[in-house]
């Protein structure tokens, strides 16, 4: 095959991206830009060193770092991420899924048995990260995922397809709440909502400012809790006797959430995260 020998451009392109990144984090970004975008793993890379790539593959991938030498986020670039042992496709309509919101989703799972017939709402589900997940847990599990944003939630069916499972998906927003669902029993409330309070922008990297969306990530300074109290107001009512509600939160907010929830006849209890931060609370009848 007439092309380019994959080695010497790899290295190529990781000498441009150390400009930029720390060298080991060069060599990731080039692994995964190989794996995701031509499927070549590092093993076949290293089994295979006269590996080559046509001319196609050499634009797609110049083309890739350009975007990563201008902080496109890697999983925008390539357009894949990776939740829970789950592949998802993910674009600038939602939030790239993370590591703290996979231990919400272990957090949510731990102790309760699989074939329990649950109902789970995922509240802001974005890439449907969440709501996939669990209905991959719990398969007799009835999984209703809500968002405000239909180009969201067009990609949440998608992954949902590429994932296997049955999903509901419902377009409302849970400020101005106008679904049928809120007035039906549930076990199981789950939100990763918009936390990050404005004044937080300016410690923010800039490659999450410039490309991830703004609504799915700030609340105003004047009222942080907005979504905790909303969710809240609207879940109480419809929660079954051992239900549970559970948040990922700000890690300056805990104890306000934790008072929010008292405030509401709530037992609360805050979690920290792998990096020892308040990250999760879950809330469930007094």
């Amino acid at each position: 095959m007439i092309g380019f020998n994959l080695n010497k451009t790899k290295r190529y392109f990781t000498e441009l991206l150390v400009e930029q990144f720390l060298q080991r984090e060069a060599e990731q970004l080039m692994r995964i830009l190989l794996e995701d975008l031509f499927g070549i793993d590092q093993k076949r890379q290293l089994m295979e060193p006269k590996l080559r790539i046509d001319e196609l593959q050499y634009a797609q991938l110049e083309n890739a770092v350009k975007q990563l030498l201008e902080g496109v986020p890697v999983q925008y670039v390539t357009g894949k991420a990776y939740f829970d042992g789950l592949l998802f496709q993910v674009n600038e309509s939602l939030l790239i899924p993370r590591p703290e919101t996979e231990e919400l989703v272990q957090k949510v799972s731990a102790g309760i048995p699989s074939d329990r017939p649950l109902r789970i709402w995922d509240i802001g589900t974005g890439s449907g990260c969440i709501a996939i997940a669990l209905a991959k847990r719990f398969p007799l599990a009835k999984v209703i995922a809500l968002d405000v944003s239909e180009a969201a939630l067009e990609t949440a069916r998608q992954n949902a397809l590429l994932n296997e499972v049955q999903v509901e998906f419902v377009c409302d927003d849970v400020l101005n709440p106008q679904s049928e669902i809120w007035n039906q029993p549930v076990d199981f409330v789950v939100s990763n909502p918009p936390y990050i309070r404005e004044s937080e922008k300016a410690t923010m990297e800039r490659n999450v400012l410039e490309h991830e969306p703004h609504t799915a990530l700030f609340v105003p300074d004047e009222d942080p809790l907005l979504f905790y109290r909303q969710i809240l107001t609207l879940a109480k009512p419809q929660l079954s006797s051992d239900g549970f509600v559970w948040f990922e939160i700000n890690e300056a907010m805990g104890e306000e959430v934790a008072q929010l929830g008292r405030e509401m006849d709530l037992e609360v209890v805050v979690y920290n995260d792998f990096l020892g931060k308040p990250r999760f609370a879950s809330l469930r009848g007094a």
